[in-house]
């Protein structure tokens, strides 16, 4: 039995950004593998001493967005940040689509 890569698994590498619609949190891909990424959230303990401690969780591919790409044609090469309040809306120079001001100007 062959296993098979979920679709959206495609294009995600270590260190690349996504965003958990189930958990509504950013987070930065550790490992990679055919259906889940596994990524290490910031925990704040309530027992005494207090501390922060990197706890791992196992995302499935079906609840995460790749941040770290063009949403629309996946290219990693010039992308910006085009939404700031809520989930980051990535996109590429080529996909950005046009502004008022540079659609008045023929640009």
């Amino acid at each position: 039995m062959k296993i098979r890569q979920h679709p959206r698994m495609q294009g995600i590498q270590v260190g690349d950004e996504v965003y958990s619609h189930l958990h509504k949190i950013v987070a930065r891909v550790a490992e990679l593998f055919p259906a889940a990424v596994c990524v290490k959230i910031a925990t704040l303990s309530v027992e005494e001493p207090m501390a922060l401690t990197l706890t791992p969780q196992l995302w499935p591919a079906d609840d995460i967005e790749n941040l770290s790409v063009c949403r629309y044609c996946g290219r990693r090469e010039q992308i910006r940040t085009l939404n700031e309040a809520g989930i980051p809306f990535q996109v590429c120079r080529l996909c950005t689509p046009p502004t008022g001001e540079e659609s008045a100007t023929g640009a």
